[in-house]
């Protein structure tokens, strides 16, 4: 819980950042509501993972600050905590090191030491570096949603990827 504050901080680095179109579902400029995002953070943090809506994060820190992070969600309901959401956000500067593939690999040793049976994640359409990443990594896809977003005009679809424990 003391890196809350980092890890805001870096959230709002990434949500500057002009590459909008290919990794978030919302137009460029669309300001951050702190508060609710700290609150999540907080709450979903300590909550064991035998409840429904846990939440873990992975930080990559350099210089004091969280400059990449992988988080791992639990579902909204007990009949799906065999399986978990995947997260990642790496900021411009510290991409194409393998730094992704390090974090994602560390959450699914995780992952496998927790009993989980599933990773999903949904990557957009345009977003080809993630999904090499991903297929890199194992994950199949399972699904795409034509049209599942409209960011700054523009039709994204998300696709729908999975990784076997």
């Amino acid at each position: 819980l003391a890196d809350v504050e980092c890890m805001l901080a870096h959230g709002e680095r990434l949500w500057s950042e002009r590459e909008v179109v290919r990794s978030r579902p919302f137009a460029h400029g669309t300001p951050i509501d702190r508060g609710p995002r700290e609150e999540r953070l907080r709450t979903q943090w300590v909550r064991p993972l035998i409840e429904p809506g846990w939440m873990r994060t992975w930080g990559l820190f350099e210089g004091g600050a969280i400059v990449g992070h992988v988080d791992l969600k639990g579902g909204p309901i007990l009949s799906d905590l065999h399986r978990a959401t995947l997260g990642i956000g790496l900021e411009i500067g510290h991409r194409d090191r393998g730094r992704g593939t390090a974090m994602c690999e560390a959450v699914i040793a995780w992952s496998r030491a927790q009993g989980l049976a599933w990773i999903d994640l949904g990557v957009f359409g345009p977003n080809l570096r993630a999904q090499a990443l991903y297929r890199k990594l194992g994950f199949v896809e399972v699904g795409r949603m034509t049209d599942r977003f409209r960011v700054d005009g523009e039709s994204i679809d998300d696709i729908m990827m999975t990784l076997a424990l």
